[in-house]
């Protein structure tokens, strides 16, 4: 008599939110292999074990997953800021630890950094999206809590951290939005460095940040 095959066990459903953080780790993981141009979304479907219908449901196309990852990576930016400067009423204390913060969540977590910060496509909606955000905070316009990302709400902290600092009439200047431009692009050159450039042999993590940050608030703030 022949022996029947046992059946397959049927794969294991899992919840809505756990089937989209296994979707956005496979991606993340493919587009900082492979490359997003070179990456389909049938291909991500494929590794993810999920149809392509699926994966339609969740995400319209590559661009939502790379907010998405975006989105993400602020979100823990976010939660590590609050944390950090929880109970700090010094502006000029406070915005180091949000810089310290900021470069620490970036080395920490390089694919994502790379990925929300270091692709370039001009096709990317997210781009258009924060430059008008940035058009409007300049006319000084109050802008709804629900219409902004966490990525805009990440980089509204550090302009009014610059903003405190101005108040405080501790700084050589009152152009709050360029010094703001000016502190990131400081502690975004470090990460940028570091996660890329790990075979240079840089001063470790925690001297070079203070000396960064260091550098980058005496430029700002008064002699």
């Amino acid at each position: 008599m022949t022996q029947r095959k046992p059946r397959p066990s049927p794969r294991k459903r899992i919840g809505a939110a756990a089937r989209r953080a296994q979707i956005l780790r496979v991606a993340g993981d493919m587009f900082a292999k492979d490359g997003i141009d070179a990456t389909s979304m049938r291909r991500i479907a494929a590794k993810a074990g999920v149809t392509a219908t699926l994966l339609y449901k969740h995400f319209a196309d590559k661009e939502a997953l790379l907010f998405a990852i975006g989105e993400g990576f602020f979100a823990k930016l976010g939660a590590a800021m609050e944390e950090a400067v929880g109970g700090i009423a010094d502006p000029l204390e406070r915005m180091q630890a949000e810089m310290r913060c900021y470069v620490r969540c970036g080395i920490e977590n390089p694919r994502e950094y790379h990925l929300t910060f270091m692709t370039a496509l001009p096709r990317l909606k997210r781009g258009a999206q924060m430059k008008a955000f940035r058009e409007r905070r300049r006319r000084g316009e109050a802008i709804p809590a629900e219409e902004m990302t966490l990525g805009m709400k990440c980089f509204g902290r550090l302009e009014q951290s610059v903003a405190d600092l101005v108040a405080a009439k501790m700084t050589r200047s009152k152009d709050v939005p360029a010094m703001a431009e000016a502190a990131w692009a400081v502690g975004h050159g470090l990460v940028s460095l570091v996660i890329t450039h790990d075979d240079f042999g840089f001063t470790p993590p925690g001297r070079l940040v203070e000396q960064s940050i260091d550098m980058m608030l005496h430029g700002l703030l008064k002699r």
